[in-house]
């Protein structure tokens, strides 16, 4: 039975047992989690109640999340709402969304972080600009976009199979990619075979409220113009208030708007979005060091070569050979 589209509910009162809503410096001070230190893989993670990290808190995490549940009863608090979950629930956070999801005592769970660039590999888009991409280019933003008005449910049959997806994806996702080039595109294949589930039950759910333009803007505008503006301006220098001016607030607010969103200062963004360029060039074009490092910002190749290795933990040739003896392994 499909389920009608669903209001975003009031905030009922929170359980003293449970955290209150975070705003403010609360909010910034709140746990920002990485792929490198919640996966299995830099793309790709996949957990269950018996294996399952820790999240005693509110927090938010870099990456997209799905939260499958199997058996038990338990509440997600996200984004100052709260949605029920129960046997055959599936959950979804956006990149940065702060959240929250107490285990259920008995509960029976699949938790499944993926990065941006494996869930939307032909998207060059910056995480923090998703909400502005149309959904008839990327389709599987629905579920994330609208969990604020909508309960995935499914029947037993389909959470049956729902359950054999994630298991797939848990026993592929521990073989070594290098060794099998095959489990990488076996584990997408899964994923996407989840997301065409949640489109197949929630199609005109999908439609209607794509059409009413609902969809949670996890991100405030200024903020999406910042990130916009840093990326189009790697190779120069870059200052907070430069930066400001094109998101049109001042450098105060931009400054407590990038702390509070994504829990990163301004420094710390351009430094992230100059790294991950970095390494791009440096796996798939020929272009030297010193010259990947002047066109994002660095005009001393000493100085990029130690500030790459600082944040990366080895020099830019040594993450280029890595990269290369990773793609030889892969077609032996």
């Amino acid at each position: 039975m499909r389920s009608s589209i669903l209001l975003p509910m009031p905030t009922p009162p929170y359980s003293p047992d449970l955290p209150a809503p975070l705003t403010g410096a609360a909010r910034a001070a709140i746990s920002n989690y990485t792929m490198a230190t919640r996966a299995q893989h830099a793309y790709f993670g996949i957990h269950d109640q018996s294996d399952s990290l820790p999240n005693p808190v509110p927090h938010r995490h870099e990456y997209f999340q799905i939260y499958v549940s199997i058996r038990g009863e338990t509440t997600h608090y996200i984004g100052g709402s709260q949605r029920p979950i129960g046997p055959g629930t599936v959950s979804f956070v956006q990149p940065f969304m702060v959240h929250y999801i107490p285990n259920a005592p008995d509960g029976i769970f699949h938790i499944i972080n993926i990065s941006k660039d494996y869930l939307l590999p032909s998207l060059d888009h910056d995480v923090l600009e998703l909400a502005e991409v149309p959904l008839i280019r990327a389709p599987e933003l629905a579920p994330f976009r609208f969990q604020h008005c909508l309960d995935f449910r499914f029947d037993d049959i389909e959470t049956r199979q729902l359950q054999e997806l994630c298991i797939h994806m848990a026993r592929e996702a521990k073989r070594n990619p290098g060794e099998d080039p095959a489990s990488q595109l076996l584990v997408r294949s899964y994923l996407l075979q989840l997301l065409g589930m949640v489109w197949r039950r929630y199609h005109d759910q999908f439609r209607e409220l794509d059409a009413r333009g609902t969809g949670v803007q996890t991100h405030k505008q200024a903020v999406v113009r910042c990130v916009r503006f840093i990326t189009r301006h790697l190779a120069h220098e870059l200052t907070l208030n430069e930066a400001a001016q094109a998101s049109c607030v001042s450098a105060t607010h931009l400054a407590h708007l990038l702390k509070s969103e994504t829990g990163r200062t301004f420094l710390e963004l351009v430094t992230e979005r100059r790294m991950e360029r970095a390494k791009t060039l440096l796996a798939f074009t020929s272009e030297s060091a010193a010259s990947i490092g002047e066109s994002i910002g660095f005009s001393d190749p000493t100085h990029f070569a130690r500030r790459f290795r600082q944040i990366e933990g080895l020099t830019p040739s040594a993450y280029r050979l890595r990269v290369q003896r990773k793609e030889r392994s892969t077609l032996q």
